[in-house]
Parts: structure tokens; C-alpha cells; sequence
């Protein structure tokens, strides 16, 4: 099945197809219930039931906010700057990075990442008419913008960026690795653990050589193997470092 965003000659694009299985279990949480049943409420009558049909209502509304052009557009445009978004946070006090061949490696949390992106599709969204007046509320598009950012580590995770194959950030920037499982933060409730983190590498003047792409490739197995090591207190205190700094 098509993904919400595709990886497509090494950048991200929302397809503007989205999918109504997240939606649907969305809708079964216990948060996504309770907006289900405040729209129901305001339903007099239906002969499929008012629960599924407040269920359908609302995702016939969130479709039709999507379909809006203005909506498509500031939605494709947050798409194309959240890899771009690595430059900045490369900059972060206190990330563990390392130099390779005078160029520096960095260690940028998907918490980082995703939390920044989270915040920027928001902002931009909520200015659009067709979005701000869902009925859904806050909590629809909170699923909504959640959903599309985990849509956007997938199509990242399934590029598998390397120092051979790297993904760009930004012209100083790019992204040569992925790691999927790594345990930054305990999530608080209800938030997305956005496990993982990127490395990052400072991009050269000329193309990235084979002594770099072999330089890169296990100053990576060296963090791999090093930032398991870590204490919970030591990664909190990472996060807590970069935060204030970004």
C-alpha cells in the first residue's frame, strides 16, 4: 500500500493520498472515541448509527481540508523542509558528534527532529481556513500531523540512508545513516516515542570521496556500538542540552 510520503530521487513528497486505516484506528482510542462521541452528540439521526456516522463525517472532513489547495500546499512545502531541518539541529550544544576527514558527524535525535517538525506543520496549517475549522478539533489534527510525521521516518527509514547513498539536508548537510531503535527519552503519555536518531555529516565543497563514505561508515559502528552505553540520565541531559540551545 502507498505511503502518505515517498522518497523520490533523494527528496521526500506528500503524495496527498492518504490512507483511512490510521484514521480508523485513531478513531478507537480512547481520545479519538471521545471526539467521535461529542460529534455524534450533535447528530439527531442516522440510520447507520450516530457513532458511525460521526466517524464517517469527520473523516470526510479531514479529506476535504486535505483536498484544499492551500492546505496541499503548506502541507507539501513543511514535507520538503523536514530533512532540511537536520542543518539546523546539527548545531545543538551537547550532541555526541566526531570529526571524519575534517568534517563533522553528528548525532541529531529523531525527538529533536520530529518535535521541530511537529511544531513548524501546525503552524503553518492552522492558518489555513480549511484546517483551522475542522470539527474534529485539536485532537483530529494532532492525528493527523503525528500520523504524518511517522509517515515521513518511514519513507526516510526505508531511503536507508549511508555513506554511500546519502539523503540531503541542506547544502551543508546530509544525512548518511539511520538508526530505528534507539531509546532517547521515556515518552510521556500519550506522545509518539520517535525513537532513533540520524547521523548527520557536514557535506564537503566536492563530493563525498570513498575515503570519506569508509571514514563515515565506522565512526558510525563506533557510535552504534558507544551510544548504547549511555545512561537515561545522560540522554535526558543530551535532549535537555540540545532543547535549549535549538
Amino acid at each position: 500500500m502507498a505511503g502518505w510520503v515517498r522518497c523520490s530521487r533523494g527528496r521526500l513528497v506528500y503524495t496527498g493520498r492518504i490512507t483511512r486505516a490510521p484514521f480508523a484506528a485513531w478513531s478507537q482510542t480512547g481520545e479519538g472515541r471521545a471526539v467521535v462521541e461529542q460529534v455524534a452528540a450533535r447528530i439527531r439521526f442516522s440510520l447507520l448509527g450516530k457513532t458511525r456516522a460521526a466517524a464517517r463525517r469527520l473523516w470526510q472532513q479531514l479529506a476535504a481540508a486535505l483536498r484544499d489547495p492551500a492546505v496541499a500546499a503548506a502541507i507539501e512545502r513543511e514535507v520538503q523542509a523536514y530533512l532540511q531541518r537536520l542543518g539546523q539541529l546539527a548545531f545543538a550544544d551537547g550532541l555526541p558528534r566526531c570529526g571524519v576527514e575534517l568534517r563533522r558527524l553528528i548525532v541529531v535525535p529523531n525527538v529533536l527532529l520530529n518535535g521541530a517538525a511537529c511544531t513548524a506543520f501546525a503552524q503553518r496549517l492552522n492558518r489555513q481556513p480549511a484546517w483551522a475549522s475542522l470539527e474534529g478539533g485539536d485532537a483530529l489534527r494532532d492525528f493527523f500531523v503525528t500520523t504524518l510525521i511517522s509517515e515521513l521516518t518511514t519513507a526516510v527509514e526505508r531511503a536507508r540512508p549511508a555513506p554511500r547513498g546519502p539523503l540531503a539536508a541542506d547544502a551543508e548537510w546530509t544525512t548518511v545513516g539511520v538508526n530505528t531503535a534507539f531509546v532517547w527519552r521515556v515518552p510521556v503519555f500519550q506522545a509518539p516515542p520517535w525513537n532513533g536518531h540520524h547521523y548527520v555529516l557536514e557535506l564537503p565543497r566536492d563530493s563525498i570521496t570513498r575515503a570519506v563514505q569508509k571514514a563515515a561508515a565506522a565512526r558510525i559502528d563506533s557510535f552504534e556500538a558507544s551510544l548504547p552505553r549511555l545512561s537515561r540520565v545522560e540522554r535526558s541531559e543530551i535532549l535537555r542540552r540540545a532543547l535549549h540551545a535549538s
